[in-house]
């Protein structure tokens, strides 16, 4: 399943009086994440292979800032510099790895195509498929996976896009094997990523239409959950979203956010024959109990899939 350090003020109110649209809409991610290294690899030029890296230090997982003072965002960014240069030279480039921000050099050298590289795999973007926790129908904020895409905390006007997933297929849940849902996306955008951090992937819908009609109800505080039944929102088949029913069998006493303040069992047997349990894309399908809206879906428990973890729908919508 699809993670920045962010607390939250746990105000301790027993009543939120916010109300939302619960989701369980199926829907594919796509999320400008800046310029990452996914792996290294030797030159072949004319005069043999080359290291460009050798003499440098970049490690995969690194965040490539900027080449020579200049900002780089996406790969055509690097690209546009690389062919800009006359002749193979050492490059400096700024880094961020985890909380440090790095130069470091790397060379630019020409392969037998006659084109400059850095000998660098990169990406600028995480594609995914999760579940639509939550609409506020007044603003058109949505919230979405109940974990975040990748490790760094990110905001911006536009950082990605969310389109329509249907469900084509289900592979279970075993122990020790994460199942997963088989999706295809569609290329249309339903909505605009703003903000991903450790508890969630949020943004805007654009045509509230578009999404679950169910009515508003009420988004629980930490104390109103308790242990007992519950129902989980999510989508198996097509479009259709289902309701199942699980049991919480853990609530855990937060004053700030955190990815795992419910644990729960699926009970519903149709759920657990068709899935096995909490499968990849299931993250963010939210859980309501007592006709409120109590959290989503973070994480699953590889061992016993049928257990899994949720973040309190609360700091969810408190944090967009």
């Amino acid at each position: 399943m699809f993670l920045a350090i962010f607390s939250a003020v746990y105000v301790g109110a027993n009543d939120t009086g916010i109300y939302v649209i619960p989701g369980g809409d199926s829907i594919g991610l796509q999320l400008s994440t800046g310029i990452y290294v996914t792996g290294k690899y030797n030159v072949r030029t004319e005069n043999g292979e080359i290291t460009p890296w050798k003499k440098g230090n970049l490690e995969v997982g690194d965040k490539i800032i900027a080449i020579n003072d200049t900002e780089v965002f996406k790969i055509a960014d690097i690209q546009k510099i690389l062919n800009s240069l006359n002749e193979e030279q050492d490059l400096v480039l700024k880094i961020k790895r985890k909380a440090q921000v790095l130069h470091t050099t790397c060379r630019a050298v020409k392969d037998r195509s006659g084109k400059m590289t850095l000998g660098l795999y990169v990406k600028d973007e995480v594609v995914g498929v999760g579940t639509v926790t939550y609409i506020d129908p007044k603003t058109k904020k949505f919230g979405a996976l109940g974990h975040s895409m990748i490790a760094d905390s990110l905001s911006g006007d536009n950082l990605g896009l969310i389109s329509a997933s249907s469900v084509r297929g289900i592979r279970k849940s075993f122990p020790g094997i994460p199942g997963e849902k088989q999706a295809t996306l569609s290329k249309q955008a339903v909505g605009t990523i703003f903000k991903n951090d450790e508890i969630g992937v949020f943004g805007k819908v654009h045509d509230l239409n578009k999404f679950s009609d169910e009515k508003q109800i009420k988004v629980a505080s930490p104390q109103e959950v308790r242990l007992g039944k519950a129902q989980l929102l999510t989508v198996l088949d097509n479009n259709k979203i289902e309701s199942f029913e699980v049991e919480i069998v853990e609530v855990k006493n937060q004053d700030r956010k955190d990815i795992k303040g419910l644990k729960f069992k699926v009970t519903d047997e149709t759920l657990l024959e068709k899935t096995g349990g909490i499968i990849q894309g299931m993250s963010g399908s939210p859980i309501i109990q007592d006709n409120k809206l109590v959290g989503a879906v973070s994480h699953v428990v590889i061992d016993s899939p049928d257990f899994g973890y949720c973040v309190y729908a609360m700091w969810m919508v408190n944090n967009f």
